[in-house]
């Protein structure tokens, strides 16, 4: 597995199908980041700016991690993909494809909060809320990888239905009252308003979702070939 895991790294690297997801998230983080700029403010105040910055970094995690997993299950020729799965299993392949998609967007995910932290002072009353933060990440990438591998190859073949759903199951993940991402962002916009969920309830159901999803992948590429 770890030799499959290189492969994957080094074909992102080479398909350079990361630097869309890449510029995306940072374009995002800039534009949308609350940060507290250079004014005084209370301690209190620098806490709830940073909660409100995490947030919005824990959200674009969902359409970034999807696009980013989209890439990856798009980006090898027909004819790489079948040596692999005939060396190595075809479930096995496409779980290091999911595997090394998610990794991508928790690296883009730590690099964002670690950006809003220090956009905020990095003061140690700052901790409890990145942390939280990171935690709200963790959830949002889960979702976004689980909608990545049910809505596009190979449980959905045919490109344009692959990419509209993708879409469409991103824009449900974030305002559905039954989504994972949607119940650990409550309260971070007008765009959620689903009931409060128990603590730590978001992120198992994303674990949940996330292995579910990757279990439908990785045995319809067994099943269909890819």
């Amino acid at each position: 597995m770890i030799a499959l895991l290189r492969y994957q790294t080094a074909n992102l690297f080479r398909s350079h199908r990361w630097i869309l997801p890449l510029i995306l998230y940072v374009l995002l983080i800039s534009v949308g980041g609350v940060g507290s700029g250079t004014e005084a403010v209370s301690a209190r105040l620098r806490a709830e700016n940073l909660a409100d910055s995490l947030d919005w970094s824990a959200a674009i995690l969902v359409p970034i991690v999807a696009l980013l997993t989209r890439s990856m299950l798009t980006a090898e020729p027909a004819a790489a993909r079948a040596c692999v799965s005939a060396a190595t299993g075809p479930a096995r392949a496409q779980l290091a494809t999911l595997l090394t998609a998610l990794a991508g967007g928790a690296v883009l995910g730590v690099a964002g909060a670690c950006y809003e932290l220090v956009t905020s002072g990095h003061h140690t009353a700052l901790l409890v809320p990145f942390f939280a933060g990171l935690g709200k990440a963790l959830t949002c990438a889960l979702v976004g990888s689980a909608v990545g591998a049910l809505f596009n190859p190979p449980v959905v073949r045919h490109q344009a239905a692959a990419l509209l759903s993708t879409i469409a199951a991103v824009v449900v993940a974030w305002v559905s009252s039954i989504s994972p991402a949607n119940a650990a962002l409550h309260g971070s916009g007008a765009a959620i308003q689903s009931g409060p969920w128990p603590a730590g309830v978001p992120v198992l159901a994303a674990f949940a979702l996330v292995t579910v999803s990757w279990a439908v992948s990785c045995w319809l590429a067994g099943s269909r070939g890819g």
